[in-house]
């Protein structure tokens, strides 16, 4: 067995992987599917395994590559939104769009959704060599586990745009629990038959990585003060301040 069988075992291939149709397969899936699989990462069902319910009978880059697309431009274009509406009617303050922020979104998001699952797949290939566990993933399926798990931060980036702390961090709390909840049951059944402080130790970092995006995320696009576009002009207290100290 190759090595591209093996990352991305499970899948009924017949062309070389270096030919368009290999790759084609990944996104043959229909929209009763993606849609099946997006209600199950926003209501997910304790007990029940999100791989082998929605997942395993034919695993998809489809679903996951959009989803972060829309992700990323629902984060970047809501910031924006976010810090025009925050500064709006301040003299100082002109406006000129952040188009860093989509490049920066695409680098996150991506990175996460892709490497993350790499890491994953790995540490659990090294585990089931030592540990016979009643539960194994492909590649594929943990990536697709990941980019449907983040369907629910495309509603939550454009309600961030509400300029109430409290609120957004409301929202980030409740996104979470419903996505880390999906990785947490999903993951826990491949782990959960090696040592027990691994096992732990395994979901916990699964669930901090996944705080770690959604806090830093919410942080740097929506909470970070904006600095750049505020006029050089001294404002009118500035001046009189500056006066009264000379």
């Amino acid at each position: 067995m190759t090595c591209s069988s093996k990352l991305l075992a499970g899948q009924k291939k017949s062309s070389p992987f270096w030919t368009f149709e290999y790759y084609q397969t990944f996104f043959d899936v229909d929209t009763h599917q993606v849609f099946d699989r997006i209600k199950g990462s926003l209501l997910p069902i304790p007990g029940k395994n999100f791989v082998r319910l929605y997942i395993r009978s034919n695993p998809d880059l489809y679903g996951p590559f959009w989803i972060c697309a829309t992700l990323v431009f629902a984060i970047a274009i809501s910031g924006n939104l976010s810090n025009f509406f925050i500064h709006l009617g301040e003299k100082t303050y002109h406006y000129v769009p952040e188009f860093r922020k989509v490049s920066i979104a695409a680098t996150v998001i991506y990175a996460y959704a892709w490497l993350v699952p790499l890491a994953l797949w790995g540490f659990l290939v090294w585990r089931n060599s030592k540990v016979m566990n009643i539960v194994s993933y492909s590649f594929l399926e943990i990536v697709c586990v990941y980019g449907y798990s983040l369907f629910i931060y495309i509603p939550t980036a454009i309600l961030w745009i509400i300029p109430q702390k409290a609120v957004r961090w409301i929202l980030v709390m409740i996104a979470l629990g419903i996505s880390g909840s999906v990785l947490a049951m999903t993951f826990w059944p491949a782990v959960r038959e090696d040592h027990r402080r691994i096992a732990v130790a395994t979901v916990v970092t699964i669930v901090l990585l996944h705080t770690l995006l959604s806090v830093g995320c919410l942080a740097y696009f929506f909470d970070a003060p904006e600095m750049d576009h505020l006029s050089p002009t001294a404002s009118p207290n500035q001046t009189a301040a500056t006066a009264k100290s000379s």
